[in-house]
C-alpha cells in the first residue's frame, strides 16, 4: 500500500515526518530539476539548511498538492508498483484516503487503467518510449464510485542517482473534452454517413484560408473533379477566392454499413390540419468487425413539396384537360390493373352524346364544351368513388365500376345514367318550343352500352369490345337509352 508519506498533502504546511517528501522520493519530472539540481542554481533540499529546507520541503507539498489533476511515479522495470502518488490523485479516483486507494488500484500503474484499455496503453508507452523518454496517452479510469473517466496521461522516463529508471506521471482529468470530441465525431459521421445514403456532394469552404472539404463521389457524379467554380457561384463578397479542394472518400464509411442494412422508402403521416405530410426515411446500421451492430444513424427528409409538384404533375399527364376525368391513356392502364386482379363480377360502361356534331354546328363549340364538362361532373356524381370515370375521346366516356353485378342495382344506375344531365332543361326547351321560343342551351341525351363480366379476369380488349358493341345496340335502338350484355 502507498504509504502516507509518500502521499503528497494538498494545501498542508507542516512539517511532520507523516506529511513530509521522503528525502529519497524524486518529486515528478515537471519539479524535480528544481528541488533536487543544485548545480542547476535552485534551492535544492538537500543543498539547503534546515530552515531552508523544511521552506523547500513546504513549497513542494502545496505546490504538488494544489496541482490540477495528480501525479505519481513508478518503476519501469519489474513491478509496475507505485512509489509515490499526490492527493489529487485520491480525489481523481474518488479515494477517502490511501487505503481506499490501494484497494481500488493495487497501488500499480496497471491497476489505474481501465481493463479494457489496458494492453493498448501498454502497448502504445512501449512504442513511445522506444523513440524517445517521453509518452502521451489517453486512457479510461474506474473511480471508486463506479464512474468511469478518461484522462490524459503524460508521462516523462528518468533515472535517478543510483541508475534505476522511473516513470514521471502526470494524469488530467479529460472527460469533459472527450464527450465534445465524441459528440463533434458523431456529428461529422452523421453528415458523412447522410451525404452517402442520399447520394448528395456537400462542401464546407475555409474563407479565409480557401481550404474547401467536399464530402461524396463527386467525381461518380459528374465525371471529373471538382472544380472551384462548382462551389463559388453568385459571388457574394469582393474578396479573392483560390480553393484549395480536398475531396474525401465516404466509401470506406459505407463499408461499415452491413448488407441490406438500407431502409429507404417514402411514407407520410398526418399533419397538424390532417392532411398527409410526406416524407422519405432514410436508415442504416454500422457494424464492427465482429458483426455487431454499432449505430444506427437515419434522417427523415421532409417530401411534401415534391410530392405535392409530382402529384400535380401526375394529375396534369393523368387527367384530361377539358373535364378533369382520367385520360384515354391513365384509365386504360387504371382497368387493365383492376381486371388482372379483380374476382368479383364488374361493370365496363360505354358512354355517348347523341348527335353532338349537331351541338357544335347549332351552338358553337364552347356550347359543345360545356356539354361536355357538365356531362363529366354528371358522371362522378353518380358513380362511386373508386368506379375509374374517364374522357377516351371527343364525346365519349367511359366508366368502369369494380364489383357492380347484374341485377337491379345496376340497371337503377343504368337509368338514372341514361336520363343525363340535361333531362330537366329539356322538359324546359320543350315548354320554350311549344310557345314558338327557341331553346336557349343545349341539351342532348345520351346512349349507354354495358358489358357486366360476371367471372373475371378478363382481357381489357374482349370486355371494352363488348360494351362498346352494346352501345351500338342502344344507337340502333333509338338512342337516349342503355343496353346490357352480361358475359358469364
Amino acid at each position: 500500500m502507498v504509504s502516507l508519506s509518500r502521499i503528497f498533502r494538498r494545501g498542508e504546511a507542516s512539517g511532520t515526518e507523516a506529511d513530509s517528501v521522503p528525502t529519497n522520493a524524486a518529486a515528478p519530472a515537471n519539479v524535480s530539476d528544481a528541488t533536487a539540481d543544485a548545480s542547476s542554481g535552485a534551492v535544492s533540499a538537500s543543498a539547503a539548511g534546515p530552515a531552508e529546507a523544511s521552506d523547500v520541503l513546504m513549497l513542494a507539498r502545496e505546490f504538488l498538492g494544489n496541482f490540477p489533476g495528480g501525479m505519481f511515479r513508478y518503476l519501469a522495470e519489474g513491478p509496475d508498483t507505485l512509489d509515490c502518488v499526490s492527493a489529487g490523485m485520491l480525489s481523481l479516483f474518488g479515494c477517502a484516503d490511501a487505503a481506499a486507494f490501494s484497494e481500488l488500484t493495487g497501488d500499480t500503474f496497471t491497476g489505474l487503467v481501465h481493463p479494457d484499455d489496458r494492453e493498448r496503453v501498454l502497448r502504445e508507452i512501449r512504442e513511445q518510449v522506444a523513440e524517445r523518454n517521453d509518452d502521451h496517452v489517453r486512457y479510461r479510469i474506474l473511480r471508486a464510485d463506479g464512474e468511469v473517466r478518461w484522462v490524459e496521461d503524460w508521462g516523462h522516463l528518468a533515472a535517478d542517482a543510483e541508475g534505476r529508471r522511473w516513470f514521471y506521471v502526470t494524469l488530467m482529468d479529460i472527460t469533459d473534452q472527450v464527450r465534445d470530441e465524441g459528440d463533434l465525431r458523431r456529428a461529422n459521421e452523421r453528415l458523412e454517413i447522410l451525404t452517402a445514403l442520399s447520394n448528395d456532394v456537400l462542401f464546407d469552404i475555409e474563407c479565409a484560408t480557401g481550404a474547401a472539404h467536399v464530402y461524396g463521389d463527386f467525381e461518380g457524379r459528374f465525371g471529373r473533379a471538382p472544380e472551384q467554380s462548382d462551389f463559388v457561384v453568385h459571388r457574394r463578397c469582393q474578396k479573392p477566392c483560390n480553393l484549395d479542394i480536398t475531396s474525401y472518400d465516404l466509401s470506406p464509411l459505407m463499408e461499415q454499413i452491413g448488407e441490406n442494412s438500407l431502409v429507404d422508402f417514402e411514407t407520410s403521416t398526418p399533419g397538424p390540419d390532417g392532411e398527409p405530410v410526406w416524407y422519405r426515411y432514410q436508415s442504416v446500421v454500422l457494424y464492427d468487425g465482429e458483426g455487431g451492430p454499432v449505430r444506427h444513424v437515419g434522417r427523415l427528409l421532409d417530401t411534401s413539396e415534391a410530392a405535392q409538384r409530382e402529384s400535380q404533375f401526375r394529375r396534369k399527364a393523368e387527367r384530361d384537360g377539358l373535364t378533369g376525368l382520367y385520360n384515354r391513356a391513365a384509365a386504360l392502364d387504371r382497368i387493365e390493373t383492376l381486371l388482372a386482379s379483380e374476382d368479383r363480377p364488374c361493370t365496363l360502361i360505354a358512354v355517348d352524346v347523341d348527335d353532338f356534331k349537331g351541338v357544335n354546328d347549332t351552338y358553337g363549340h364552347l356550347a359543345g364544351d360545356a356539354v361536355l364538362k357538365e356531362l363529366a361532373a354528371f358522371l362522378s356524381q353518380v358513380m362511386r368513388k373508386e368506379d375509374v370515370v374517364a374522357r377516351m375521346g371527343g364525346d365519349e366516356f367511359l366508366i368502369f365500376a369494380p364489383g357492380l353485378a347484374a341485377g337491379p342495382a345496376t340497371d337503377r344506375v343504368l337509368e338514372h345514367l341514361a336520363r343525363g344531365p340535361f333531362a330537366t332543361q329539356r322538359a324546359t326547351d320543350e315548354a320554350a318550343k311549344a310557345a314558338g321560343s327557341m331553346a336557349a342551351h343545349a341539351t342532348p341525351t345520351i346512349s349507354i352500352g354495358a358489358a357486366c363480366c360476371l367471372t373475371p379476369p378478363m382481357p381489357f380488349e374482349e370486355l371494352y369490345a363488348v360494351a362498346d358493341s352494346t352501345l351500338y345496340q342502344a344507337k340502333e335502338a333509338g338512342k337516349a337509352q342503355y343496353c346490357l350484355t352480361v358475359i358469364g
